[in-house]
């Protein structure tokens, strides 16, 4: 189904560039004039061609830019498409102010790395940039290469005016963490159910399962940011158990918006919550806890049994840490998620696809198809994608045992410094590649490669954007915010949960923002 408009709330363009440019092309079929095929196969292009890139996608801006007899990567595209590439690397906090003076002098680049789909939408209304509609189709592989709901982002005005930038990571940085050592101790076993987990963080808080003979430790402990936002800080992890989520979360069934934060099934999960800190098995330190810092000290000193943080903290780095504050290195092993009633078994769901590809309304087609051509060969040359994602062959990677083997960790400091540069081209790897991260631990790669299984699709409601027209938005985000809390601590009975949803609609005008995500969910071509 073709993806039609999304109304932005677009931000005026900080140097007044109003439509600079006309015209973002037809939507006539266009063909390559390059030679065989367009999938980026070495030789296929005759003539070459200069490309300018703006590259603020880079994973580290700080990296200089080598000489190009230096630089590999550079080296193999330039072969490849027979081009002559000019690579751009903003300063990290300067790459809007940079991007908007080089537009302002008309000095346009070919290929722009942008980081949020309001940039993306922006710049197109302003005529900065090409519809890409037309010459998709001749890349079948690169379009295979991201999810349908990646190139649904890529989506405005019926149209795509770009290519995904680069895999987001999940199944990582909210792994189920439990203290295996205690449950031995306690002769108890791993928890599946959400009933099963309360019974052992129940234990955890009341069975001295640290043998200090002190009444010190807890089942669990979360916390929100310093605006009051469950989201990432635990709490939320527990609500997908119920299939449920913080403002923000909505979910399409039967062609109806479904907004998770006020569905009956989120009063359950306040329940849930509620029962944990009525049983005191939540560390009261929680209300404290604005900061994944803070969370991080909190499961070094080894006095809480189960969290969510990332599967990192397996590496030997974290465990050290550990060992220095606590004195030990607990047995800690990641879980799959609850399953819970409604069958919802969670980590988290897919993130949005905020960045992007995008490229020139000054472009001609011969340039388009030659930048088209080069993402498709970043992105989907599997020869190619070591050399990118991983770094220099010999150096960074090499194949062992007739495996592919990154070698970066192993690698000293210097030669991690001498070649930072690489990481300006890392773009195409998987955000499922746990050979990427290069994990010391094998356990912090199987818990990453098993949470994959409980990664959820991308909410749909991240598609949606404020009406400017709303002036509620934000004090009805931040009374539901503060409502949940309310709930969840018991300082608002949940025989007041119709009460809460009344004052939403009365208040708040809850339905003018149903109302907006209808609307722009219709736009979009996800609901008829």
């Amino acid at each position: 189904m073709q993806r039609k408009k999304i109304s932005f709330a677009i931000l005026s363009a900080i140097l007044g560039l109003g439509t600079l440019l006309s015209g973002c092309g037809g939507n006539e079929e266009v063909t390559s004039t390059a030679s065989g095929n367009s999938q980026g196969q070495s030789g296929q292009f005759a003539t070459k061609m200069k490309i300018s890139m703006f590259n603020q996608g880079t994973f580290n801006a700080a990296a200089p830019v080598p000489p190009r007899d230096e630089d590999v990567q550079r080296q193999m595209l330039e072969k490849e498409m027979n081009i002559d590439l000019d690579m751009m690397i903003p300063q990290a906090g300067q790459a809007t102010t940079k991007l908007n003076t080089l537009i302002a002098g008309g000095d346009i680049p070919d290929l722009i790395f942008l980081k949020s789909r309001a940039d993306l939408a922006q710049y197109y209304d302003q005529g900065v940039l090409a519809d890409l509609t037309p010459y998709l189709d001749q890349f079948p592989e690169l379009k295979k290469r991201f999810g349908n709901d990646s190139w649904e982002a890529m989506s405005y005005q019926g149209k795509t005016i770009g290519v995904p930038g680069y895999d987001n990571v999940n199944g990582i940085s909210r792994s189920f963490f439990i203290r295996n050592d205690w449950l031995k101790k306690l002769n108890m076993e791993v928890p599946t159910t959400p009933d099963e987990l309360f019974e052992v963080m129940k234990a955890f808080t009341e069975k001295d399962p640290d043998g200090n003979g002190k009444n010190d430790t807890y089942g669990f402990i979360g916390g929100m940011n310093k605006e009051g936002n469950l989201q990432t800080y635990g709490f939320d992890s527990l609500m997908w158990m119920f299939g449920v989520n913080p403002p923000s979360a909505v979910e399409i069934k039967d062609n109806e918006p479904i907004f998770l934060f006020i569905d009956p099934k989120m009063k359950e999960a306040l329940a849930y919550i509620n029962k944990m800190m009525a049983a005191k098995v939540v560390d009261p330190d929680w209300v404290t806890m604005n900061s994944p810092d803070l969370l991080d000290q909190k499961m070094f000193k080894g006095k809480v049994g189960f969290m969510i943080r990332d599967a990192r903290r397996l590496e030997p780095d974290y465990q050290q840490k550990m060992k220095e504050i606590s004195g030990e290195v607990p047995e800690w092993i990641v879980i799959p998620p609850m399953k819970g009633p409604y069958g919802d078994q969670i980590v988290e769901r897919k993130s949005f696809q905020g960045n992007s590809w995008a490229i020139s309304a000054k472009a001609d087609k011969d340039k388009i198809i030659r930048i088209l051509s080069m993402l498709n060969y970043l992105f989907t040359d599997e020869e190619a994608y070591p050399n990118f994602a991983y770094g220099i062959k010999g150096i960074h990677w090499d194949v062992v045992d007739g495996k592919i083997k990154n070698k970066t960790s192993e690698l000293s400091k210097e030669m991690k410094e001498k070649y930072l540069w690489v990481d300006h081209y890392r773009m195409p790897r998987r955000g499922d590649d746990a050979e990427y991260f290069s994990f010391q631990n094998p356990k912090t790669a199987e818990a990453f490669k098993d949470n994959q299984q409980y990664v959820g699709p991308t909410l749909p409601g991240n598609l949606l954007t404020p009406d400017p027209s709303d002036t509620l938005d934000a004090d009805r985000t931040r009374f539901i915010n503060e409502s949940l809390v309310k709930f969840m601590t018991g300082k608002e009975p949940l025989s007041n949960w119709d009460n809460f949803l009344q004052t939403l609609d009365t208040k708040f005008d809850m339905q003018k923002y149903k109302e907006t995500a209808i609307k722009q969910f219709k736009e979009a071509g996800l609901i008829k």
